[in-house]
């Protein structure tokens, strides 16, 4: 019907609507009134007299139909205009921004449509809206995901893009149409955005610029049913055989109470498997695993759920995760103040581990020592080092029965810096002159994780402490695990929870403790004695704390060797639990080149930003150095970048990159350019194929709506998506210029004075009128 109209008064009808219709004529309207009320005395006078007898009547309707006839002429003849507003050609523009990114290949609207062949078919199928609106715009069509590209076609969009970068599509379109006279946005999304900045900010600068958003939202508002891996961490390793922890997130709707197989995948083979229940409709649970690697190497796994038969989504049924089980050689120096059964352990366990090296200072008599494991003469030749340049060359130091007096003030204090800001670890070992009170008051009682009591204020039962024999501190003890110890991956003996504890209940028992204070705030205790408290609390067994950059532990027993002795041969508890100790001691311990990820996941196409720090020998920030960020794609192929120095703290550096494949990649920070020595760390990650196209998976329409409000445009979904186009041609802020057109010609017009000339011409026909 309205295409009627429109050919009728030869204009839409909304410019009707909206135009303003006028004469383009000096004379006033007294004088045209007047001028048309001649016309039709005129036409009733030549009426008068007829050649033949007419009926009143017949007379009456053949001066109506000449009257109005030439009344029509003559306004004509006045050029009657339609004043409206309308689209400069080549002056006003439109950017059409497509959402190019792999979500909109689900298929939530129908399952042979996916959402993007949907989009593209609005923009460009019969009656498309790039056709529709072409002729009053100049039109410029962009795709979009975590980048913007121009469009010229369908072809043009492949649906692949990695992420959607809402903000930054509308950003870069602004700055690229700035001086175009851009009117309007129009945006075609399903609104799972995933980029980094605020949308509904650049939606309200548009505003300010008078550019609004015009939001169509492509997908289905209910919520799908689907199961997705939303999130692996892993932590490690820090216990021996290079046990990992792996926890896994998972997200569901429309599953509820149904049970799934969560798997764990080296390649083809299935390293753990899990049988969970979903919950209520997108409610995270988490569940967590232990891997053992076999290889001491980079490792690439894949956390799976089956696909359901009803799921929609199954592309964010998997996620790979990578373990990096390369170990570094760390150096821990030990210092031990006489031969005995603990030491001797303790070096058996550390001997095959290929991840630390154990080097010892043992005392075996009056100024007598023996060094083992030491790399040349020099190495320890003047006893326990007294300058950093020394002691910040290893990675944790443990002090055994070693007395105070051994130490001078200056090697208790470098010690303390060696934990605080070369970020080294600290073990104290249980024996006779271990933990005793002449430590109370010096750097040492500040790293402890426990603290130091002296003997006259101890009950006469807790005096004497690190004996054996009948007093009650030198007494048999199973030592009793709290619960922050069962969790720990510190003292798992084995991955099974169930078996892990069995087996602790089958160790032998430990003889002698040291008796400490309670443990210090913001310390963690992993055991205790089962029965011997002080000031009510049980007396900690092992401990641990952060101190500075660095960690620090307690041993209160000198008795942990019975845990091999005790054993069959073929027993490996003891070397188990003191690898896993000497590898949580230097797991954390920073280098002196060292760098961290922005994220731990990335996925292709994503910019990889790497935060370097740089120190000298004595740990230091370095601000003048020479930095390189070597990176290896998966394909062997490397980039050398020059880090860049930061401003946030002295001896940072920045640097990034594009992970554009898929795969492992390896990098390296390296610094030649201080003290004659080159320094460098390296690591692995792994880019994997996009997942953020895969969550919160229904159209984000509350987020589409509020960008539209907060331009000033409007939002529309796929059935009422064609009104953008009257919206846009009407719209005054999208209208440039003020014309005026012509009515006399349109065809209303002649098809009236056909019809009033026709048929007065008939009437005069049949009653022979000349």
């Amino acid at each position: 019907m309205g295409g009627i109209f429109d050919f009728l008064l030869g204009y839409k009808a909304y410019e009707w609507r909206h135009g303003i219709f006028s004469l383009q004529t000096s004379l006033e309207p007294l004088h045209i009134i007047g001028g048309a009320a001649v016309l039709v005395l005129a036409v009733v006078f030549l009426y008068r007299q007829t050649t033949v007898g007419t009926s009143r009547r017949l007379k009456t309707v053949l001066i109506v139909l000449k009257s109005a006839a030439l009344t029509v002429l003559f306004f004509c003849l006045l050029q009657p205009t339609l004043t409206t507003y309308s689209i400069g050609p080549q002056k006003s523009t439109i950017g059409f921004l497509i959402d190019d990114s792999h979500s909109m290949t689900i298929r939530d609207l129908t399952r042979s449509r996916s959402r993007g062949e949907t989009a593209a078919d609005l923009l460009y199928g019969n009656d498309g809206l790039i056709a529709r609106l072409r002729e009053s715009f100049t039109m410029r069509t962009f795709g979009f995901d975590r980048n913007i590209r121009t469009v010229s076609g369908p072809g043009d969009l492949s649906f692949s893009g990695s992420r959607t970068d809402i903000t930054g599509a509308m950003a870069d379109v602004g700055k690229i149409l700035n001086g175009l006279s851009l009117k309007a946005l129009v945006l075609l999304t399903d609104g799972a955005d995933n980029g980094s900045d605020d949308p509904l900010r650049i939606a309200g600068i548009l505003n300010t610029r008078k550019i609004p958003v015009y939001v169509i939202g492509v997908g289905n508002n209910r919520v799908l049913a689907d199961v997705e891996i939303h999130r692996v961490q892993t932590t490690g390793p820090v216990i021996d055989g290079g046990v990992f922890e792996v926890q896994v997130t998972v997200i569901s709707r429309g599953y509820e109470g149904r049970e799934s197989d969560l798997l764990i995948e080296a390649g083809t083979v299935v390293v753990a498997k899990k049988t969970i229940t979903h919950g209520p409709d997108g409610r995270s649970a988490r569940y967590t695993f232990q891997l053992t690697p076999q290889k001491e190497e980079s490792l690439v796994y894949t956390v799976r759920i089956p696909e359901q038969e009803d799921e929609i989504i199954k592309d964010n049924n998997r996620m790979a995760f990578l373990v990096d089980n390369r170990n570094k050689r760390a150096q821990v120096l030990y210092i031990e103040g006489h031969p005995r059964n603990e030491y001797k352990f303790i070096r058996r366990a550390a001997a095959d581990d290929k991840a630390v090296l154990l080097k010892s200072y043992l005392q075996t008599g009056p100024q007598k020592f023996l060094r083992q494991d030491i790399e040349s003469p020099q190495e320890l030749s003047r006893g326990y080092p007294s300058s950093q340049e020394e002691l910040f060359a290893y990675d944790a130091v443990i002090l055994g029965d070693i007395p105070r007096d051994f130490f001078s003030d200056d090697q208790l204090n470098l010690t303390r810096e060696f934990v605080s800001r070369r970020g080294g670890g600290f073990l104290m070992l249980g024996g006779s002159t271990a933990f005793d009170e002449g430590f109370i008051q010096t750097p040492i009682e500040d790293l402890l994780p426990v603290t130091l009591v002296r003997e006259k204020n101890l009950a006469p039962g807790l005096r004497g402490g690190g004996r054996q024999g009948t007093h009650p501190t030198g007494q048999k003890f199973s030592m009793r695990l709290t619960a922050e110890g069962r969790r720990s991956a510190l003292l798992r003996l084995d991955a099974d929870q169930n078996t892990n504890r069995k087996m602790w209940t089958e160790m032998p028992q430990l003889q002698g403790i040291n008796v400490t204070g309670r443990a210090k705030p913001g310390a963690t205790v992993l055991a205790v004695h089962p029965t011997l408290q002080l000031d009510g609390n049980p007396l900690p067994v092992l401990a641990y704390q952060r101190y500075g950059r660095g960690r620090t532990m307690a041993i209160t027993t000198a008795a942990t060797w019975r845990w091999q002795m005790l054993m069959p041969h073929e027993d490996r508890s003891h070397e188990k639990i003191w690898r896993q100790i000497l590898r949580w001691l230097t797991t954390d311990t920073p280098a002196r080149v060292e760098f961290e990820l922005q994220r731990s996941q990335y996925s292709t196409g994503d910019t990889v930003k790497v935060r370097a720090r740089v120190h000298d020998e004595h740990f230091e920030p370095v601000d003048n150095a020479i930095v390189w960020l070597k990176a290896t794609d998966p394909d062997g192929v490397i980039q050398d970048l020059r880090m860049e120095a930061g401003l946030a703290q002295p001896g940072d550096y920045a640097g990034a990159f594009s992970a554009s494949k898929p795969g492992v990649y390896q990098l390296e920070v390296s610094s030649p350019g201080f003290s004659h020595q080159s320094q460098s760390a390296s690591a692995n990650f792994l880019v994997t194929d996009t997942l953020h196209e895969f969550r919160d998976l229904s159209l984000n329409s509350e987020l589409l709506k509020s960008i539209a409000l907060a331009s000033g445009g409007k939002y529309y979904d796929l059935k009422n998506a064609g009104r953008v186009v009257k919206d846009l041609q009407r719209s005054r802020e999208s209208q440039t210029v003020l014309v005026q057109l012509d009515v006399w010609d349109m065809p209303a017009v002649f098809l009236f004075l056909l019809a009033c000339y026709g048929a007065e011409w008939m009437l005069r026909r049949r009653k022979g009128l000349s």
